[in-house]
Protein backbone atom coordinates (compact mmCIF):
# COMPACT_ATOMS: atom_id res chain seq x y z
CA UNK A 1 0.00 0.00 0.00
CA UNK A 2 2.70 2.51 1.07
CA UNK A 3 5.02 1.47 -1.77
CA UNK A 4 2.33 1.87 -4.43
CA UNK A 5 1.23 5.22 -3.01
CA UNK A 6 4.79 6.59 -2.98
CA UNK A 7 5.49 5.24 -6.47
CA UNK A 8 2.52 7.17 -7.88
CA UNK A 9 3.11 10.31 -5.84
CA UNK A 10 6.84 10.57 -6.49
CA UNK A 11 6.57 11.97 -10.09
CA UNK A 12 4.75 15.01 -8.68
CA UNK A 13 7.38 15.49 -5.96
CA UNK A 14 10.44 14.80 -8.13
CA UNK A 15 10.68 18.35 -9.64
CA UNK A 16 10.77 19.79 -6.12
CA UNK A 17 13.22 17.35 -4.53
CA UNK A 18 15.86 20.06 -4.03
CA UNK A 19 13.36 22.25 -2.17
CA UNK A 20 12.23 19.33 -0.03
CA UNK A 21 15.85 18.48 0.78
CA UNK A 22 16.44 22.13 1.72
CA UNK A 23 13.28 22.18 3.86
CA UNK A 24 14.37 18.91 5.49
CA UNK A 25 17.88 20.19 6.26
CA UNK A 26 16.62 23.44 7.76
CA UNK A 27 14.12 21.49 9.84
CA UNK A 28 16.88 19.15 11.08
CA UNK A 29 19.00 22.16 12.07
CA UNK A 30 16.03 23.77 13.86
CA UNK A 31 15.29 20.51 15.64
CA UNK A 32 18.92 19.92 16.63
CA UNK A 33 19.10 23.41 18.12
CA UNK A 34 15.85 22.86 19.97
CA UNK A 35 17.02 19.55 21.45
CA UNK A 36 20.07 21.27 22.95
CA UNK A 37 17.83 23.03 25.47
CA UNK A 38 17.68 20.16 28.06
CA UNK A 39 21.49 20.08 28.36
CA UNK A 40 21.65 23.86 28.53
CA UNK A 41 19.00 23.87 31.26
CA UNK A 42 21.05 21.43 33.34
CA UNK A 43 24.25 23.44 32.82
CA UNK A 44 22.48 26.65 33.85
CA UNK A 45 21.20 25.05 37.07
CA UNK A 46 24.57 23.52 38.02
CA UNK A 47 26.70 26.56 37.07
CA UNK A 48 24.49 29.45 38.06
CA UNK A 49 22.36 28.21 40.92
CA UNK A 50 24.63 25.69 42.64
CA UNK A 51 27.72 27.93 42.74
CA UNK A 52 28.46 31.57 43.48
CA UNK A 53 26.60 33.82 41.05
CA UNK A 54 28.74 35.36 38.27
CA UNK A 55 27.26 38.15 36.13
CA UNK A 56 29.39 37.50 33.07
CA UNK A 57 28.62 33.78 33.19
CA UNK A 58 24.90 34.53 33.58
CA UNK A 59 25.05 36.85 30.54
CA UNK A 60 26.90 34.19 28.54
CA UNK A 61 24.22 31.53 29.21
CA UNK A 62 21.40 34.01 28.58
CA UNK A 63 22.85 35.08 25.21
CA UNK A 64 23.56 31.50 24.15
CA UNK A 65 20.03 30.40 25.10
CA UNK A 66 18.49 33.32 23.16
CA UNK A 67 20.64 32.65 20.06
CA UNK A 68 19.74 28.95 20.09
CA UNK A 69 16.00 29.70 20.34
CA UNK A 70 16.23 32.48 17.71
CA UNK A 71 18.09 30.34 15.18
CA UNK A 72 15.78 27.39 15.82
CA UNK A 73 12.75 29.62 15.10
CA UNK A 74 14.28 31.08 11.91
CA UNK A 75 15.25 27.71 10.48
CA UNK A 76 11.82 26.27 11.39
CA UNK A 77 10.09 29.19 9.61
CA UNK A 78 12.20 28.75 6.47
CA UNK A 79 11.47 25.02 6.48
CA UNK A 80 7.71 25.50 6.94
CA UNK A 81 7.49 28.14 4.17
CA UNK A 82 9.43 25.95 1.72
CA UNK A 83 7.30 22.94 2.62
CA UNK A 84 4.09 24.92 2.13
CA UNK A 85 5.26 26.02 -1.34
CA UNK A 86 5.96 22.42 -2.35
CA UNK A 87 2.68 21.16 -0.90
CA UNK A 88 0.57 23.74 -2.74
CA UNK A 89 2.50 23.18 -5.97
CA UNK A 90 1.79 19.43 -5.73
CA UNK A 91 -1.90 20.20 -5.13
CA UNK A 92 -1.96 22.47 -8.18
CA UNK A 93 -0.18 19.93 -10.41
CA UNK A 94 -2.47 17.11 -9.32
CA UNK A 95 -5.61 19.19 -9.88
CA UNK A 96 -4.43 20.32 -13.31
CA UNK A 97 -3.71 16.74 -14.35
CA UNK A 98 -7.01 15.50 -12.90
CA UNK A 99 -8.94 18.22 -14.73
CA UNK A 100 -7.13 17.48 -17.97
CA UNK A 101 -7.83 13.77 -17.47
CA UNK A 102 -11.55 14.51 -17.04
CA UNK A 103 -11.53 16.34 -20.39
CA UNK A 104 -10.52 13.13 -22.16
CA UNK A 105 -12.35 10.41 -20.25
CA UNK A 106 -15.03 8.48 -22.12
CA UNK A 107 -18.67 9.37 -21.64
CA UNK A 108 -19.33 6.10 -19.80
CA UNK A 109 -17.10 7.28 -16.93
CA UNK A 110 -19.46 10.20 -16.27
CA UNK A 111 -22.45 7.91 -16.68
CA UNK A 112 -21.06 5.60 -13.97
CA UNK A 113 -19.75 8.24 -11.51
CA UNK A 114 -21.86 10.94 -9.96
CA UNK A 115 -20.78 14.58 -10.02
CA UNK A 116 -20.33 14.78 -6.25
CA UNK A 117 -17.78 11.98 -6.09
CA UNK A 118 -15.79 13.49 -8.95
CA UNK A 119 -15.83 16.95 -7.30
CA UNK A 120 -14.78 15.40 -3.99
CA UNK A 121 -11.70 13.90 -5.66
CA UNK A 122 -10.57 17.30 -6.97
CA UNK A 123 -11.32 19.22 -3.76
CA UNK A 124 -11.20 17.09 -0.61
CA UNK A 125 -9.09 14.06 -1.57
CA UNK A 126 -6.23 15.87 -3.29
CA UNK A 127 -5.71 18.09 -0.22
CA UNK A 128 -5.13 15.01 1.90
CA UNK A 129 -2.50 13.71 -0.52
CA UNK A 130 -0.65 17.03 -0.54
CA UNK A 131 -0.40 16.87 3.24
CA UNK A 132 1.53 13.61 2.84
CA UNK A 133 3.67 15.15 0.10
CA UNK A 134 5.44 17.63 2.36
CA UNK A 135 3.76 18.57 5.63
CA UNK A 136 3.53 15.06 7.05
CA UNK A 137 7.04 14.29 5.83
CA UNK A 138 8.52 17.34 7.60
CA UNK A 139 6.56 16.62 10.77
CA UNK A 140 7.77 13.05 10.65
CA UNK A 141 11.35 14.19 10.07
CA UNK A 142 11.27 16.75 12.85
CA UNK A 143 9.68 14.38 15.35
CA UNK A 144 11.96 11.50 14.36
CA UNK A 145 15.13 13.59 14.68
CA UNK A 146 13.92 14.98 18.00
CA UNK A 147 13.14 11.51 19.36
CA UNK A 148 16.42 10.06 18.05
CA UNK A 149 18.58 12.88 19.48
CA UNK A 150 16.77 12.94 22.82
CA UNK A 151 16.82 9.16 23.23
CA UNK A 152 20.57 9.17 22.45
CA UNK A 153 21.02 11.97 24.93
CA UNK A 154 19.08 10.06 27.61
CA UNK A 155 21.31 7.00 27.15
CA UNK A 156 24.36 9.24 27.32
CA UNK A 157 23.16 10.87 30.55
CA UNK A 158 22.10 7.67 32.31
CA UNK A 159 22.37 4.23 30.69
CA UNK A 160 20.73 2.22 33.50
CA UNK A 161 17.60 4.35 33.71
CA UNK A 162 17.24 4.57 29.91
CA UNK A 163 17.35 0.76 29.55
CA UNK A 164 14.45 0.50 32.01
CA UNK A 165 12.45 3.04 29.95
CA UNK A 166 13.28 1.19 26.70
CA UNK A 167 10.79 -1.59 27.54
CA UNK A 168 7.93 0.85 26.99
CA UNK A 169 8.71 1.27 23.25
CA UNK A 170 7.35 -2.14 22.02
CA UNK A 171 3.96 -1.34 23.57
CA UNK A 172 3.86 1.95 21.64
CA UNK A 173 4.77 0.18 18.38
CA UNK A 174 1.99 -2.40 18.79
CA UNK A 175 -0.57 0.34 19.49
CA UNK A 176 0.39 2.20 16.29
CA UNK A 177 0.27 -0.93 14.14
CA UNK A 178 -3.13 -1.93 15.52
CA UNK A 179 -4.71 1.43 14.75
CA UNK A 180 -3.34 1.92 11.20
CA UNK A 181 -5.78 -0.38 9.41
CA UNK A 182 -8.78 0.99 11.32
CA UNK A 183 -7.89 4.58 10.50
CA UNK A 184 -7.32 3.81 6.79
CA UNK A 185 -10.64 1.95 6.47
CA UNK A 186 -12.62 4.69 8.23
CA UNK A 187 -10.86 7.40 6.15
CA UNK A 188 -11.84 5.68 2.92
CA UNK A 189 -15.46 5.61 4.07
CA UNK A 190 -15.26 9.32 4.97
CA UNK A 191 -14.14 10.13 1.42
CA UNK A 192 -16.96 8.08 -0.12
CA UNK A 193 -19.49 9.76 2.16
CA UNK A 194 -18.09 13.19 1.28
CA UNK A 195 -18.57 12.37 -2.39
CA UNK A 196 -22.20 11.36 -1.81
CA UNK A 197 -22.80 14.52 0.21
CA UNK A 198 -21.22 16.75 -2.47
CA UNK A 199 -23.36 15.10 -5.14
CA UNK A 200 -26.51 15.70 -3.10
CA UNK A 201 -25.53 19.37 -2.62
CA UNK A 202 -24.96 19.73 -6.36
CA UNK A 203 -28.37 18.24 -7.12
CA UNK A 204 -30.13 20.44 -4.57
CA UNK A 205 -28.45 23.65 -5.70
CA UNK A 206 -29.06 23.07 -9.41
CA UNK A 207 -32.55 21.63 -8.84
CA UNK A 208 -33.69 24.06 -6.15
CA UNK A 209 -36.84 25.15 -8.02
CA UNK A 210 -37.96 21.57 -8.66
CA UNK A 211 -37.47 20.68 -4.98
CA UNK A 212 -39.60 23.65 -3.93
CA UNK A 213 -42.36 23.07 -6.44
CA UNK A 214 -42.68 19.43 -5.39
CA UNK A 215 -42.32 20.36 -1.72
CA UNK A 216 -39.44 17.92 -1.35
CA UNK A 217 -37.43 19.93 1.19
CA UNK A 218 -38.05 17.47 4.04
CA UNK A 219 -37.17 14.49 1.84
CA UNK A 220 -33.88 16.11 0.75
CA UNK A 221 -33.12 17.26 4.31
CA UNK A 222 -33.51 13.68 5.51
CA UNK A 223 -31.17 12.42 2.78
CA UNK A 224 -28.60 15.07 3.63
CA UNK A 225 -28.89 14.23 7.32
CA UNK A 226 -28.16 10.56 6.57
CA UNK A 227 -25.09 11.44 4.53
CA UNK A 228 -23.71 13.97 7.00
CA UNK A 229 -24.41 11.59 9.88
CA UNK A 230 -22.39 8.93 8.12
CA UNK A 231 -19.51 11.41 7.59
CA UNK A 232 -19.65 12.32 11.28
CA UNK A 233 -19.65 8.68 12.41
CA UNK A 234 -16.69 7.71 10.23
CA UNK A 235 -14.69 10.79 11.21
CA UNK A 236 -15.50 10.04 14.85
CA UNK A 237 -14.00 6.57 14.40
CA UNK A 238 -10.83 8.08 12.90
CA UNK A 239 -10.48 10.67 15.66
CA UNK A 240 -11.23 8.25 18.52
CA UNK A 241 -8.75 5.67 17.23
CA UNK A 242 -6.06 8.35 16.93
CA UNK A 243 -6.98 9.76 20.36
CA UNK A 244 -6.72 6.32 21.98
CA UNK A 245 -3.16 6.04 20.67
CA UNK A 246 -2.28 9.53 21.84
CA UNK A 247 -3.62 8.94 25.33
CA UNK A 248 -1.89 5.59 25.58
CA UNK A 249 1.37 7.37 24.78
CA UNK A 250 0.58 10.01 27.42
CA UNK A 251 0.05 7.29 30.02
CA UNK A 252 3.23 5.45 29.08
CA UNK A 253 5.29 8.65 29.06
CA UNK A 254 3.72 9.63 32.35
CA UNK A 255 4.87 6.28 33.72
CA UNK A 256 8.36 6.98 32.36
CA UNK A 257 8.48 10.41 34.04
CA UNK A 258 7.37 8.88 37.33
CA UNK A 259 10.12 6.24 37.11
CA UNK A 260 12.68 8.99 36.48
CA UNK A 261 11.54 11.03 39.47
CA UNK A 262 11.59 8.02 41.78
CA UNK A 263 14.84 6.47 40.57
CA UNK A 264 16.85 9.67 40.34
CA UNK A 265 15.93 10.78 43.83
CA UNK A 266 16.43 7.41 45.56
CA UNK A 267 19.28 5.46 44.03
CA UNK A 268 21.00 7.11 41.04
CA UNK A 269 22.69 9.97 42.83
CA UNK A 270 22.12 12.55 40.08
CA UNK A 271 22.93 16.23 40.65
CA UNK A 272 20.14 18.80 40.41
CA UNK A 273 21.35 19.86 36.97
CA UNK A 274 21.67 16.29 35.70
CA UNK A 275 18.22 15.42 36.99
CA UNK A 276 16.74 18.54 35.38
CA UNK A 277 18.51 17.79 32.06
CA UNK A 278 17.30 14.20 32.04
CA UNK A 279 13.78 15.09 33.15
CA UNK A 280 13.53 17.96 30.63
CA UNK A 281 14.77 15.73 27.79
CA UNK A 282 12.21 13.09 28.72
CA UNK A 283 9.49 15.72 28.94
CA UNK A 284 10.58 17.03 25.53
CA UNK A 285 9.99 13.51 24.17
CA UNK A 286 6.24 13.73 24.87
CA UNK A 287 5.34 16.19 22.08
CA UNK A 288 7.33 14.58 19.22
CA UNK A 289 6.25 11.10 20.35
CA UNK A 290 2.61 12.16 20.25
CA UNK A 291 3.16 13.75 16.83
CA UNK A 292 4.75 10.57 15.51
CA UNK A 293 1.68 8.65 16.67
CA UNK A 294 -0.71 11.27 15.28
CA UNK A 295 1.12 11.31 11.94
CA UNK A 296 -0.40 7.89 11.40
CA UNK A 297 -3.84 9.50 11.10
CA UNK A 298 -3.17 11.97 8.20
CA UNK A 299 -0.94 9.35 6.57
CA UNK A 300 -3.72 6.76 6.54
CA UNK A 301 -6.16 9.42 5.31
CA UNK A 302 -3.67 10.31 2.56
CA UNK A 303 -3.38 6.65 1.55
CA UNK A 304 -7.16 6.35 1.23
CA UNK A 305 -7.34 9.68 -0.64
CA UNK A 306 -4.46 8.58 -2.86
CA UNK A 307 -6.39 5.51 -3.96
CA UNK A 308 -9.35 7.73 -4.90
CA UNK A 309 -7.26 10.30 -6.81
CA UNK A 310 -4.93 7.85 -8.55
CA UNK A 311 -7.90 5.67 -9.53
CA UNK A 312 -9.13 8.67 -11.50
CA UNK A 313 -5.71 9.40 -12.99
CA UNK A 314 -5.31 5.71 -13.92
CA UNK A 315 -8.56 5.67 -15.88
CA UNK A 316 -8.19 4.84 -19.56
CA UNK A 317 -8.76 7.91 -21.68
CA UNK A 318 -11.25 7.87 -24.50
CA UNK A 319 -9.79 5.78 -27.33
CA UNK A 320 -8.45 7.96 -30.13
CA UNK A 321 -6.80 5.55 -32.53
CA UNK A 322 -7.99 7.31 -35.67
CA UNK A 323 -5.30 9.05 -37.69
CA UNK A 324 -7.33 10.62 -40.49
CA UNK A 325 -7.96 14.37 -40.22
CA UNK A 326 -10.13 15.30 -43.20
CA UNK A 327 -9.91 18.94 -44.23
CA UNK A 328 -13.40 18.87 -45.70
CA UNK A 329 -16.43 16.76 -44.82
CA UNK A 330 -19.49 16.61 -47.08
CA UNK A 331 -21.60 14.87 -44.45
CA UNK A 332 -22.65 11.56 -45.99
CA UNK A 333 -23.32 9.21 -43.06
CA UNK A 334 -23.76 5.43 -43.32
CA UNK A 335 -24.83 2.97 -40.62
CA UNK A 336 -24.04 -0.61 -41.60
CA UNK A 337 -25.40 -3.43 -39.41
CA UNK A 338 -24.78 -1.34 -36.27
CA UNK A 339 -25.38 -2.83 -32.82
CA UNK A 340 -24.63 -1.24 -29.49
CA UNK A 341 -24.92 -2.34 -25.88
CA UNK A 342 -23.91 -0.87 -22.55
CA UNK A 343 -22.05 -2.82 -19.89
CA UNK A 344 -25.08 -4.97 -19.06
CA UNK A 345 -24.73 -6.62 -22.50
CA UNK A 346 -28.30 -5.85 -23.61
CA UNK A 347 -28.49 -4.37 -27.12
CA UNK A 348 -30.04 -0.89 -27.17
CA UNK A 349 -29.26 -0.41 -30.88
CA UNK A 350 -30.02 -3.42 -33.07
CA UNK A 351 -28.96 -3.99 -36.66
CA UNK A 352 -29.36 -0.37 -37.80
CA UNK A 353 -28.79 0.18 -41.52
CA UNK A 354 -29.22 3.76 -42.66
CA UNK A 355 -27.86 6.02 -45.40
CA UNK A 356 -27.99 9.79 -44.78
CA UNK A 357 -27.05 11.77 -47.84
CA UNK A 358 -24.84 14.85 -47.64
CA UNK A 359 -26.99 17.94 -47.12
CA UNK A 360 -30.08 15.87 -46.21
CA UNK A 361 -32.27 16.69 -43.22
CA UNK A 362 -33.25 13.58 -41.28
CA UNK A 363 -35.65 13.50 -38.33
CA UNK A 364 -35.38 10.65 -35.84
CA UNK A 365 -38.49 9.90 -33.84
CA UNK A 366 -39.59 7.17 -31.51
CA UNK A 367 -40.91 6.54 -28.02
CA UNK A 368 -38.78 7.19 -24.94
CA UNK A 369 -35.98 4.64 -24.65
CA UNK A 370 -36.05 3.71 -28.32
CA UNK A 371 -32.35 4.63 -28.78
CA UNK A 372 -32.56 8.06 -30.43
CA UNK A 373 -29.93 9.79 -28.28
CA UNK A 374 -27.68 6.71 -28.32
CA UNK A 375 -27.68 6.79 -32.10
CA UNK A 376 -26.51 10.42 -31.95
CA UNK A 377 -23.80 9.55 -29.42
CA UNK A 378 -22.49 6.89 -31.80
CA UNK A 379 -22.09 9.45 -34.60
CA UNK A 380 -20.09 11.70 -32.27
CA UNK A 381 -17.91 8.73 -31.11
CA UNK A 382 -19.01 9.17 -27.51
CA UNK A 383 -19.71 5.45 -27.75
CA UNK A 384 -18.49 2.88 -30.23
CA UNK A 385 -20.63 0.25 -31.92
CA UNK A 386 -20.48 -3.24 -30.44
CA UNK A 387 -20.79 -4.54 -33.98
CA UNK A 388 -21.07 -3.03 -37.41
CA UNK A 389 -19.62 0.25 -38.60
CA UNK A 390 -20.47 3.91 -39.10
CA UNK A 391 -18.93 5.76 -42.03
CA UNK A 392 -18.70 9.47 -42.84
CA UNK A 393 -17.96 10.20 -46.48
CA UNK A 394 -17.02 6.53 -46.82
CA UNK A 395 -14.48 6.60 -43.95
CA UNK A 396 -15.05 4.47 -40.87
CA UNK A 397 -15.36 6.92 -37.95
CA UNK A 398 -12.95 4.71 -35.95
CA UNK A 399 -10.29 5.81 -38.45
CA UNK A 400 -11.09 9.49 -37.89
CA UNK A 401 -9.24 11.41 -35.19
CA UNK A 402 -11.75 12.32 -32.44
CA UNK A 403 -11.27 16.10 -32.39
CA UNK A 404 -11.13 16.26 -36.16
CA UNK A 405 -14.49 14.47 -36.40
CA UNK A 406 -16.15 16.56 -33.69
CA UNK A 407 -15.01 19.81 -35.27
CA UNK A 408 -17.27 18.87 -38.15
CA UNK A 409 -20.32 18.47 -35.87
CA UNK A 410 -22.48 21.18 -34.28
CA UNK A 411 -24.78 20.06 -31.49
CA UNK A 412 -27.78 21.52 -29.67
CA UNK A 413 -29.62 19.48 -27.06
CA UNK A 414 -32.72 19.95 -24.96
CA UNK A 415 -30.71 20.25 -21.72
CA UNK A 416 -29.01 23.46 -22.78
CA UNK A 417 -25.57 23.71 -21.21
CA UNK A 418 -24.20 27.23 -20.99
CA UNK A 419 -21.22 28.55 -19.02
CA UNK A 420 -20.97 31.32 -16.44
CA UNK A 421 -19.25 33.68 -18.84
CA UNK A 422 -20.32 36.39 -21.25
CA UNK A 423 -22.84 35.87 -24.03
CA UNK A 424 -20.03 36.39 -26.55
CA UNK A 425 -17.89 33.65 -24.91
CA UNK A 426 -20.79 31.20 -24.94
CA UNK A 427 -21.53 31.73 -28.62
CA UNK A 428 -17.81 31.59 -29.48
CA UNK A 429 -17.20 28.47 -27.38
CA UNK A 430 -14.07 26.61 -28.56
CA UNK A 431 -13.04 29.33 -31.01
CA UNK A 432 -12.83 32.41 -28.79
CA UNK A 433 -9.43 33.48 -30.17
CA UNK A 434 -10.31 32.86 -33.81
CA UNK A 435 -13.88 34.01 -34.38
CA UNK A 436 -14.73 37.57 -35.42
CA UNK A 437 -17.24 39.84 -33.69
CA UNK A 438 -19.27 40.02 -36.89
CA UNK A 439 -19.58 36.24 -37.08
CA UNK A 440 -20.81 36.04 -33.47
CA UNK A 441 -23.35 38.81 -34.05
CA UNK A 442 -24.47 37.21 -37.31
CA UNK A 443 -25.01 33.86 -35.53
CA UNK A 444 -27.02 35.59 -32.79
CA UNK A 445 -29.13 37.32 -35.43
CA UNK A 446 -29.85 34.09 -37.29
CA UNK A 447 -30.80 32.40 -34.00
CA UNK A 448 -33.29 35.24 -33.28
CA UNK A 449 -31.24 36.13 -30.19
CA UNK A 450 -29.98 39.57 -31.20
CA UNK A 451 -33.08 41.37 -29.93
CA UNK A 452 -32.88 40.23 -26.30
CA UNK A 453 -29.06 40.55 -26.27
CA UNK A 454 -29.25 44.19 -27.37
CA UNK A 455 -31.68 44.90 -24.52
CA UNK A 456 -29.19 43.72 -21.89
CA UNK A 457 -27.09 46.41 -20.19
CA UNK A 458 -23.74 45.01 -21.35
CA UNK A 459 -24.96 43.43 -24.57
CA UNK A 460 -22.67 40.63 -25.74
CA UNK A 461 -20.44 41.22 -22.69
CA UNK A 462 -23.29 40.39 -20.28
CA UNK A 463 -22.59 37.56 -17.86
CA UNK A 464 -25.34 34.95 -18.04
CA UNK A 465 -24.95 33.35 -14.57
CA UNK A 466 -24.53 29.67 -13.78
CA UNK A 467 -25.89 27.68 -16.74
CA UNK A 468 -27.63 30.83 -17.98
CA UNK A 469 -29.58 31.48 -14.77
CA UNK A 470 -29.98 35.18 -15.72
CA UNK A 471 -31.81 34.21 -18.91
CA UNK A 472 -35.15 32.63 -19.70
CA UNK A 473 -35.38 29.08 -21.02
CA UNK A 474 -36.08 30.32 -24.53
CA UNK A 475 -33.16 32.74 -24.42
CA UNK A 476 -30.82 29.99 -23.30
CA UNK A 477 -32.01 27.77 -26.13
CA UNK A 478 -31.46 30.50 -28.69
CA UNK A 479 -27.91 31.08 -27.42
CA UNK A 480 -27.20 27.36 -27.83
CA UNK A 481 -28.52 27.54 -31.40
CA UNK A 482 -26.40 30.64 -32.05
CA UNK A 483 -23.38 28.69 -30.79
CA UNK A 484 -24.09 25.91 -33.29
CA UNK A 485 -24.53 28.43 -36.12
CA UNK A 486 -21.25 30.14 -35.22
CA UNK A 487 -19.39 26.83 -35.37
CA UNK A 488 -20.53 26.46 -38.98
CA UNK A 489 -20.05 22.67 -39.16
CA UNK A 490 -21.13 20.46 -42.09
CA UNK A 491 -23.05 18.12 -39.75
CA UNK A 492 -25.74 19.52 -37.50
CA UNK A 493 -27.36 17.56 -34.67
CA UNK A 494 -30.44 18.96 -32.94
CA UNK A 495 -31.81 17.06 -29.95
CA UNK A 496 -35.13 18.70 -29.04
CA UNK A 497 -33.56 22.04 -29.93
CA UNK A 498 -36.83 24.01 -29.74
CA UNK A 499 -38.25 22.29 -26.67
CA UNK A 500 -37.94 25.35 -24.40
CA UNK A 501 -39.47 27.86 -26.83
CA UNK A 502 -42.96 29.28 -26.99
CA UNK A 503 -44.91 28.93 -30.23
CA UNK A 504 -44.00 32.39 -31.54
CA UNK A 505 -40.28 32.06 -30.80
CA UNK A 506 -40.28 28.48 -32.06
CA UNK A 507 -41.41 29.64 -35.49
CA UNK A 508 -38.64 32.23 -35.62
CA UNK A 509 -35.99 29.76 -34.48
CA UNK A 510 -37.32 27.03 -36.77
CA UNK A 511 -36.83 29.42 -39.64
CA UNK A 512 -33.24 29.96 -38.47
CA UNK A 513 -32.73 26.19 -38.19
CA UNK A 514 -34.08 25.67 -41.71
CA UNK A 515 -31.70 28.35 -43.02
CA UNK A 516 -28.80 26.87 -41.04
CA UNK A 517 -29.61 23.36 -42.32
CA UNK A 518 -29.25 24.30 -45.96
CA UNK A 519 -26.14 22.67 -47.40
CA UNK A 520 -25.57 20.70 -44.19
CA UNK A 521 -26.38 17.20 -43.10
CA UNK A 522 -28.93 17.74 -40.33
CA UNK A 523 -30.13 15.12 -37.86
CA UNK A 524 -33.06 16.20 -35.74
CA UNK A 525 -34.47 14.38 -32.74
CA UNK A 526 -37.89 15.83 -32.07
CA UNK A 527 -41.29 15.24 -30.62
CA UNK A 528 -43.03 18.31 -31.99
CA UNK A 529 -44.79 17.78 -35.28
CA UNK A 530 -43.79 21.23 -36.55
CA UNK A 531 -40.12 20.36 -36.15
CA UNK A 532 -40.15 17.29 -38.37
CA UNK A 533 -42.66 18.18 -41.11
CA UNK A 534 -40.03 19.88 -43.27
CA UNK A 535 -37.50 17.01 -42.96
CA UNK A 536 -36.43 15.23 -46.13
CA UNK A 537 -37.00 11.88 -44.40
CA UNK A 538 -38.14 10.61 -41.03
CA UNK A 539 -36.49 7.60 -39.36
CA UNK A 540 -38.73 5.84 -36.85
CA UNK A 541 -37.06 3.89 -34.05
CA UNK A 542 -38.58 1.41 -31.65
CA UNK A 543 -36.63 -0.64 -29.10
CA UNK A 544 -33.33 0.18 -30.84
CA UNK A 545 -34.40 -0.87 -34.34
CA UNK A 546 -35.53 1.11 -37.38
CA UNK A 547 -39.17 0.22 -38.01
CA UNK A 548 -40.02 2.79 -40.71
CA UNK A 549 -38.34 5.33 -42.99
CA UNK A 550 -40.06 7.82 -45.27
CA UNK A 551 -41.30 11.35 -45.73
CA UNK A 552 -43.86 12.75 -43.33
CA UNK A 553 -46.61 12.29 -45.90
CA UNK A 554 -45.58 8.72 -46.79
CA UNK A 555 -45.46 7.59 -43.18
CA UNK A 556 -48.88 9.02 -42.39
CA UNK A 557 -50.33 7.33 -45.48
CA UNK A 558 -48.81 3.99 -44.42
CA UNK A 559 -50.74 4.21 -41.14
CA UNK A 560 -47.98 2.27 -39.39
CA UNK A 561 -45.94 2.84 -36.24
CA UNK A 562 -45.28 6.53 -37.01
CA UNK A 563 -48.94 7.29 -37.55
CA UNK A 564 -49.80 5.71 -34.20
CA UNK A 565 -46.98 7.70 -32.59
CA UNK A 566 -48.36 10.92 -34.03
CA UNK A 567 -51.82 9.98 -32.85
CA UNK A 568 -50.71 9.22 -29.29
CA UNK A 569 -47.95 11.78 -28.67
CA UNK A 570 -47.98 14.65 -31.13
CA UNK A 571 -51.58 15.84 -30.89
Amino acid sequence: MYKNFLRKLFPYIRPHISKLVFASLTMVIATALETAIPEMTGQIVDNLFQNERDQSQSLFFAVILFIVLLLSGIFALISTATSSWVSNKVIMDLRVEMFEKLMYLPKKYFDNNNTGNILSKLTFDVEQIAAAASTVWLEFLKSSVTVLVLVTYLFYKNLELSIILLFILPIIFLAVKKSSQKIRSASSMVQNSMGDMTHLLDENISGNSIIKIYHAQEQEKNKFHRFIKNVRQQRFKVDVTAALNTNLINILLGLALSIVVFSSSISLGMSAGEFLSYFTALAFLIKPSKKLININKPLQIALAAGKSVFDLLDQQEEPNLGKIKPKKVLGHISFKNVYFNYEDGKDVIKNVNLEINAGETIAIVGPTGSGKSTLIDLISKFYRPSRGEILIDGININDLENDSLRKKISYVDQNTRLFNESIFSNIALGQIDKITDNKVKSAAKKAEAIEFISELKDGFDSLIGENGSNLSGGQRQRLAIARAIAKDSPILILDEATSALDSKTEKLVQRAINEMSEGRTSIIIAHRLSTIQSSDRIVVLDKGSIVEIGTHKELLENKGFFAKLIESQFD
